[in-house]
């Protein structure tokens, strides 16, 4: 007699561990009763300090070399730069150039702006879904001044994590893990750049988040109770 495999359901994800929300879903809806806070923070855009072929060897470069040879530029900046109204349309064009949103929603004027002045002035975009590697060692080191030792690593479904020492990641030339979900010990905290997106949620309590934020010099903006990970499409106000 043929047996029938019985379909395995996995159980839900643990919310300050991951972001699950879906694209349209209010973000502090989805971390009510888990997070207070959650902050927006762009992934900033990449100058060379000094050598201009710096960006020949980004992708060969470790999280040190990085922060040695490499500015961060922000988003108001570039804003001003690329001549739109708003930062919102830097979030747009980013994700259009990576193929995130259907063809009747992408802004792909926005998307050839970006490409052609950034080649031109020898800039790096913002990479998508990984903590930016410029910032890596700023958030690790103001984890340590805020009294964290200790910081749980994860996929983005919540399947597998890996407790990391804080202090010895800081000190490595590179995170020495693949996750790219950071939570703390405690639960207390999360560091999550979602999917097919150019910035990181930083949760906690709102006393925590405003640390980070003013330690790391973050630029984004604080969630309000309807924003969405597509605010940049909405009609959403940022603050």
């Amino acid at each position: 007699m043929e047996e029938i495999e019985e379909a395995i359901t996995l159980p839900e994800g643990h919310r300050y561990a991951m972001f699950g929300g879906g694209d349209d879903f209010p973000i502090k809806t989805y971390y009510e009763g888990v997070f207070e806070e959650v902050f927006v923070a762009y992934h900033p855009f990449l100058g060379p300090i000094e050598d201009p072929k710096a960006i020949d060897r980004y992708v060969e470069m470790d999280k040190n070399e990085v922060e040695q040879h490499f500015r961060a530029i922000t988003w108001e900046d570039m804003r001003r730069r690329f001549g739109f109204d708003d930062v919102k349309r830097i979030d747009h064009a980013l994700r259009t150039m990576i193929g995130a949103l259907k063809p009747h929603a992408e802004d792909q004027a926005g998307a050839n702006r970006i490409i052609e002045f950034c080649e031109r002035e020898n800039i790096l975009p913002p990479g998508e879904e990984d903590l930016s590697n410029l910032i890596e060692n700023e958030v690790l080191r103001a984890l340590l001044e805020v009294g964290e030792e200790w910081m749980w690593s994860g996929d983005e479904f919540c399947m597998e994590r890996h407790l990391i020492n804080i202090r010895e990641t800081l000190t490595s030339d590179t995170w020495g893990m693949q996750h790219r979900t950071f939570f703390g010990h405690q639960h207390d905290f999360l560091i999550v750049p979602p999917w097919d997106s150019h910035f990181t949620l930083i949760c906690g309590s709102r006393a925590w988040v405003e640390q980070m934020v003013e330690r790391c010099e973050l630029e984004g903006f604080y969630c309000q109770d309807d924003t969405t990970i597509n605010w940049s499409l909405s009609d959403t106000k940022l603050r």
